[in-house]
């Protein structure tokens, strides 16, 4: 098995379990630190650990800051526990103040630690020297003097030492060495020669990258011409140091201190002008190496200039060289969707290595993209399935080339497969409620329900690997559960909530039934259940198919016919139905011709002399009379209101007149009833307008309004009759939508499918939302946005009849696509890229057309958009938040939203707009891209709604979608609403995306 890639992770797992479960407990905890961190002095690249506690631990959880920062778990420093460990002091990034914070999760209640800071001893890679008098290399002559410079940085004192020709130099009369200054007075040819140093403090020892050759001139004495340098060489390969004297008689090479020149032998060649050559380089010649000119005169003192071998070398790199350390014999195992990091140190090695990665195409990794490098740190930002493969760290110099490769495994992050959903468990009844967690790593599953001690169980209930086995449940089983999935890889909770119900259980059941023509007649049907249940009637399995003239469901179940028909006859079914279910019975009605009716047959157990003939004529006649007097005392009213009025007038008009005749012109004639309202004439001498004209907004223009309204929604008016149930599709907002076939509905078929939305609620907020998606597909004309073909108003509940598609929604198209789904029968082919983004291009024409008609959706998301069989798709609104889709929806301040779909503004303002559809929209194309994957499943709605309340929300862009899409999604999802992008701007940019058709 491989090792699960978890640098530093499992202690943040660890924290977020203690703080959930903490944080359902009650209580409060004292605690202070003990102990607190220290102050320590450590040298740059070496460990160190901040040890940070608390004398009780219980209910508590760490994190560490740097200057009030929050120290971010990396692979050089990470927290171990409640320690924060650093692999590699650096004294650019761990300079400041180390702060140690405790929470107890139970109170809210956090202590911060004393500071304590790292003293970084250190010194520079190198020493430079530096000719400081005379400023040029030119001034420098015989009897002057010169001064050196030996430039080494470090945290505390350095001192210096220095070098001629290898030899230690020491004060004297002539030199001087103050701190970091070399003087030396009255210069002479002895003088000559290579001049180095080495700075020393206690973080180690470094010496000078450069020297500085002394070259005084004498007129008979030897001059150097050319140096000899320094040279690193391969093993095995050859050497060469030129020397090259003037006015020297020879040339000797000495090795080291060695007082023996060196001679012409198979390896060593001095050549006439006082080179050297060395063949077959060996370890042991590395050293120093003197050229020793020999002047003609005695008097002129030897000239020597020294150089340097080094042999190249490069160590392996092994386990060891990589933070986090790896095993060579195990894979690296890293979760999908998860942030992969690894460093790779320098080897040692002389030249200092070059060091850099390659993929598993075998090309350099550059320091952009997906997979990237910072420094010599591999980072691949959203881990995908794509990323599994070999990478390997190499490092070269001049010695040669070393490699290192690590098997990179991607698996399935830990997730719910599939989420648990809340449930309806019947009273008495043995139940399971089952959750099921994948990942890399196999994960305990447990529950625990709110209220109870933690996983701990009734004896009735049992929970077995993530699986809760009820044994006759119980009222007291109601309430919160939530299941854990726990493992070294992460920890995700979900929470769903049981409800405990009782099934309808039939009281009164309706009998068989002769009903006489004409005549009414009454079907009983009780049922009683917990929730209360709700009685629907059928006929030869048609709901609700009746004339609702005639027929009435009664408030305790009863099917009242007022006037029984013929046609009437058939089988009725009572369906008696709540939250746990439904049951169901049939009793058949026969209806009788009216003729052979005797008022004994239907009026057993009533009084045998009472005609019901007669009532009937009685009552009807006193209805009759009762209208009369209505119509008789409603036309004396208004002609009185008439006369009255008509005197207002008059008397007005005489008081104009008696003004007119005394010179006062008439701008403006107004009359005012005993309410106050005012009329005015009509400037161009027309009539006064009527009251109902005078308010020209709440009542003028509305009622003209609402007039074509009803005028235009008249002509979609449905028969009922004419509709035939196919199946329910679910519960949502106001009421149930289902399936079902219209008759005649389309002229060009005799059935059309189609779907039904009823309005059940009475709530008025409902009504307009109701009456809001009737205007949005009764006015739109796109091939992109179902159509309202339909509307059954005639009685409640109102019916929307609206357009439907052979492949149905989209979401359950996508969720058949899955290699891994477990539906039987055939299955769709998998989407390609082209596909989906055709898709996508769909929908964003379809929502351009809608949000330019100054309309909002609210809830744009696969399950609400229809596909056919061509590929078609369609924006629609079935919203089955009851039910089918309930996970997918949260209640947040009384209503029901889609809170994975919406941004901040509109879930926590109510700021609803075209801008919060275009965040849906691009979550959307998450969904088409991830075959319907429900976004972030791996969070809790509590969770997501307190990550939109801070912002720190972030999406990434669907695995499989094209780059040239990613700044478009990342702009959709922007959280400034103004700074999204127009649907226009979608449409056309997803329309120009090229994408390989192949795809």
């Amino acid at each position: 098995m491989g090792k699960l890639y978890r640098p530093f992770r499992v202690n943040f797992v660890q924290a977020l379990v203690a703080v959930w479960l903490a944080g359902k407990t009650l209580g409060q905890d004292s605690f202070y630190f003990n102990p607190h961190p220290k102050s320590r002095t450590v040298f740059s690249g070496q460990s160190v650990t901040l040890n940070c506690n608390v004398s009780n631990t219980q209910h508590i959880v760490f994190y560490w800051t740097l200057d009030n920062n929050p120290v971010t778990n990396g692979t050089r420093r990470f927290q171990k526990g409640s320690n924060l460990h650093i692999t590699r002091v650096d004294r650019h990034k761990d300079t400041g103040e180390f702060k140690c914070i405790a929470t107890n999760v139970t109170t809210g209640i956090s202590l911060a630690s004393q500071g304590a800071q790292l003293d970084i001893e250190w010194i520079s890679d190198m020493a430079e020297i530096q000719l400081h008098s005379p400023p040029k290399e030119e001034d420098l002559v015989l009897g002057g003097e010169m001064m050196l410079r030996c430039k080494a940085e470090g945290s505390s004192n350095v001192s210096y030492m220095w070098f001629h020709n290898g030899n230690k130099l020491f004060r004297s009369d002539r030199i001087a060495i103050r701190h970091r200054r070399l003087q030396i007075d009255k210069l002479a040819l002895q003088d000559n020669g290579i001049y180095s140093c080495r700075g020393v403090n206690k973080a180690g020892v470094v010496t000078s990258a450069n020297s500085f050759a002394l070259r005084l001139k004498s007129k008979d004495a030897p001059q150097i011409l050319k140096l000899p340098q320094d040279i690193t060489a391969r093993k095995d390969d050859s050497a060469v140091f030129d020397c090259v004297y003037k006015n020297a008689v020879a040339v000797h090479w000495f090795f080291r201190n060695k007082d023996v020149p060196l001679t012409n032998s198979s390896r060593f060649t001095v050549y006439p002008n006082g080179s050297l050559a060395l063949l077959r380089v060996r370890d042991g010649d590395e050293g120093m190496y003197r050229c020793v000119s020999v002047s003609a005169s005695k008097d002129d003192p030897k000239q020597t200039y020294v150089a340097y071998l080094k042999v190249a070398f490069l160590r392996d790199i092994t386990e060891d060289s990589f933070e986090p350390s790896v095993n060579l014999h195990e894979k690296t195992v890293v979760p999908r969707n998860g942030v992969f990091e690894i460093t790779c140190n320098h080897p040692d090695g002389h030249p200092k290595p070059r060091l850099w990665w390659e993929g598993p195409d075998g090309h350099v990794i550059n320091d952009a993209g997906h997979v990237r490098v910072d420094d010599t740190r591999l980072i691949i930002d959203v881990v995908t399935m794509s990323d599994s493969g070999s990478y390997s760290c190499i490092a070269e110099n001049l010695a040669g080339q070393k490699r290192y490769t690590i098997d990179l495994y991607v698996s399935e992050k830990l997730k719910f497969s599939p989420p648990p959903v809340s449930k309806n468990l019947e009273l008495g009844s043995n139940a399971k409620i089952y959750c099921k967690a994948r990942g890399a790593i196999p994960p305990t599953v447990r529950w625990t329900k709110e209220g109870n001690e933690y996983f701990k169980w009734p004896p009735h209930i049992k929970d077995e690997n993530g699986t809760l086995y009820f044994t006759s449940v119980r009222q007291s089983d109601a309430g919160n559960y939530t299941c854990f999935a726990t493992s070294t890889q992460a920890f995700i909770n979900t929470t769903i909530h049981v409800e405990v119900i009782v099934l309808p259980t039939f009281t009164v059941r309706p009998a068989e039934t002769i009903a006489y023509e004409g005549y009414p007649i009454m079907l009983h049907c009780k049922a009683t259940g917990d929730p209360p249940p709700t009685i629907q009637w059928d006929k030869d399995n048609v709901l609700n198919g009746f004339d609702k003239k005639r027929f009435q469901v009664l408030e305790n179940g009863t099917l009242y016919v007022s006037e029984a028909h013929r046609n009437d006859e058939g089988k009725y079914g009572c369906t008696a139905g709540n939250s746990g279910g439904f049951r169901r019975t049939e009793v058949k009605l026969v209806v009788q011709s009216g003729e052979s009716y005797s008022p004994n047959l239907v009026g057993a157990g009533l009084d045998g002399n009472e005609n019901t003939m007669t009532k009937t004529v009685t009552i009807t006649l006193g209805a009759a009379a009762v209208y009369m007097v209505l119509v008789m005392g409603l036309m004396i009213w208004c002609r009185f209101r008439r006369a009255r009025r008509k005197a207002l007038l008059l008397a007005q008009a005489t008081a104009d007149v008696a003004k007119s005749e005394n010179g006062d012109a008439i701008q403006n004639t107004e009359l005012k009833d005993k309410n106050g309202s005012v009329r005015k004439d009509q400037r161009n001498g027309g009539p006064a307008k009527s009251d109902g004209e005078g308010h020209s907004h709440s009542s003028g223009s509305h009622s003209h309004h609402s007039k074509r309204s009803r005028s235009s929604y008249d002509r979609l008016q449905f028969p009922r009759h004419d509709l035939q149930t196919v199946m329910l599709l679910g519960r949502g907002e106001f009421g149930d939508v289902f399936l079902a076939k219209a008759r005649g509905i389309r002229d060009s078929e005799s059935e059309t499918l189609v779907m039904v939305k009823a309005l059940h609620t009475r709530d008025e907020n409902d009504h307009f939302e109701f009456k809001r998606e009737m205007d949005i597909f009764h006015k739109l004309n796109h091939q992109n946005v179902v159509k309202l073909l339909g509307l059954c108003r005639d009685v409640e509940p109102f019916l929307m009849i609206v357009e439907y598609s052979d492949w149905g929604d989209l979401k359950q198209f996508l969720l058949a696509t899955r290699k891994d789904t477990a539906r039987k029968g055939p299955k769709p082919p998998q989407l390609s890229t082209s596909q989906i983004m055709a898709i996508c291009h769909q929908v964003a024409l379809g929502m351009e057309n809608l949000s330019n008609h100054r309309f909002v959706h609210k809830d744009l998301a696969t399950r609400n958009c229809l596909i056919t069989s061509r590929l078609e798709v369609k924006i629609s609104s079935p919203s089955l938040s009851r039910d089918t889709y309930a996970q997918e929806y949260s209640r947040y301040q009384f209503k029901n939203i889609p809170l994975r779909w919406a941004p901040a503004e509109a879930v926590l303002e109510d700021e609803w707009s075209t801008k919060s559809d275009v965040w849906s929209f691009a979550v959307f194309t998450w969904e088409v891209f991830m075959q319907a994957e429900l976004p972030f499943a791996n969070k809790g709605d509590d969770v997501i709604l307190r990550l939109l309340r801070s912002h720190e929300l972030h999406w990434n862009p669907p695995e499989g979608s094209p780059q040239s899409l990613w700044n478009l999604l990342f702009s959709c999802w922007n959280l400034s609403p103004k700074d999204r992008p127009t649907f226009s701007e979608i449409a056309m940019h997803i329309g120009e995306i090229k994408v390989d058709s192949k795809m």
